[in-house]
């Protein structure tokens, strides 16, 4: 059970990855990411600017704002 990062086309739909991030993000990184959420492990949030430089900075994730949307989720 871990969050994944999802990266997909800005102008399109198209997925273009898919990253497991670290086991360290767990439900409180992911709520000061995205908000808290009821359904927080139920349904993919998109991710801001902020939040990516956040988990750029801290995991030391490449991202690639301009081209592409990102969106997290819970995977069993």
């Amino acid at each position: 059970m871990s969050w994944v990062l999802l990266a997909y086309e800005k102008f399109g739909d198209a997925l273009e990855s898919e990253l497991q991030l670290p086991y360290s993000v767990d439900e409180d990184v992911v709520k000061a990411l995205v908000g808290d959420y009821p359904n927080l492990r139920g349904d993919s949030f998109p991710v801001g600017d902020e939040s990516l430089d956040r988990l750029k900075a801290e995991y030391s994730i490449e991202v690639d704002p301009e081209r592409l949307d990102y969106f997290i989720e819970f995977r069993m």
